[in-house]
């Protein structure tokens, strides 16, 4: 098992050494300096120190679950085409505090699974993911084989969020993930007052943190040559860039609704300039309105 201590500011790279000692298993790794960099630096330093066949994550927060491996271990062992295995994540809520932040944040309600609704054909699961139509899956309920690296890469570690939903949809994007068990969870995710995703956030920085990741996204897709992915982020930019609910009451009461899509877009284009000379942002654009002028008929 790889362990790496992130520079934590408390003493938990003491508990980290005395565990490693304990423990023949474990292999205890920091950054240069101990400095702190991050949960995708701090799990791409995990997959790379590591040297099994099968790579699976696991955060400090959270734990694994009594047989945590073995449905994932029967689809992999009676599939050799098959690359990784998805499965359910649920929640344990440490106290009210952390509830508290984990409904302002809008995240999933903590009685419901982290899971997907339906099993989804791997062709089909990356888009299945981008629209959300099917529900999505936790890092914590993934199972990888080692060369699926090779295809997807590390994960985006100038990302400091979302980067695991990343990473999740470039491995969906270039190899074949089977559902495992969906109805049931495989590991358990801590609610608590210091979780980083639930942590107090403006409505325009979440909406910030996220196109920070369709760009990433979008970036890595063009230089892989996915110009159908590339048109599917795209469209999902432009969808959320322009949707009326990023704006306040006063806002959409204001002013005509295709005005405020018109104003959102160009200030996205103004944080974005080189986005002006890309094809798929005006068949995005295009896709848009004839969708929207479809709804406004119905």
């Amino acid at each position: 098992m790889v362990l790496v201590e992130d520079g934590s500011p408390d003493d938990a790279w003491e508990v980290c050494r005395e565990l490693a000692a304990r423990h023949d298993k474990v292999h205890l790794f920091r950054h240069p300096n101990g400095d702190n960099r991050g949960a995708g630096a701090s799990r791409n330093l995990g997959m790379q120190k590591s040297s099994c066949e099968f790579i699976a994550f696991l955060d400090a927060d959270d734990y694994y679950l009594p047989g945590r491996f073995s449905a994932a271990r029967e689809i992999l062992d009676a599939a050799p085409d098959c690359e990784g295995v998805y499965e359910a994540v649920g929640y344990h809520l440490e106290n009210e505090v952390g509830l508290e932040r984990w409904i302002g944040a809008r995240r999933s309600p903590v009685e419901q699974l982290t899971t997907m609704s339906e099993r989804v054909c791997p062709e089909d699961l990356w888009d299945a993911l981008i629209s959300g139509r099917c529900g999505y899956f936790h890092l914590d309920g993934l199972v990888l084989r080692r060369n699926v690296l090779q295809k997807s890469g590390y994960m985006a570690d100038g990302l400091r969020l979302h980067q695991d939903t990343e990473f999740i949809l470039r491995v969906a994007m270039t190899t074949k993930l089977s559902p495992g068990r969906l109805d049931e969870p495989v590991a358990t995710v801590r609610v608590h007052d210091r979780n980083r995703i639930s942590a107090p956030r403006s409505a325009d920085q979440k909406y910030k943190d996220r196109m920070l990741m369709w760009m990433e996204l979008y970036h890595w897709c063009k230089h892989g040559h996915l110009g159908e992915v590339q048109s599917r982020i795209m469209s999902q930019m432009v969808e959320e860039t322009t949707s009326t609910g990023r704006m306040g009451d006063l806002s959409r009461r204001a002013f005509p609704r295709r005005a405020l899509r018109l104003f959102q877009l160009l200030t996205w284009l103004g944080r974005h300039p080189g986005m002006v000379i890309e094809p798929h942002l005006w068949r995005s654009i295009k896709g848009l309105a004839k969708s929207k002028a479809h709804s406004a008929k119905e």
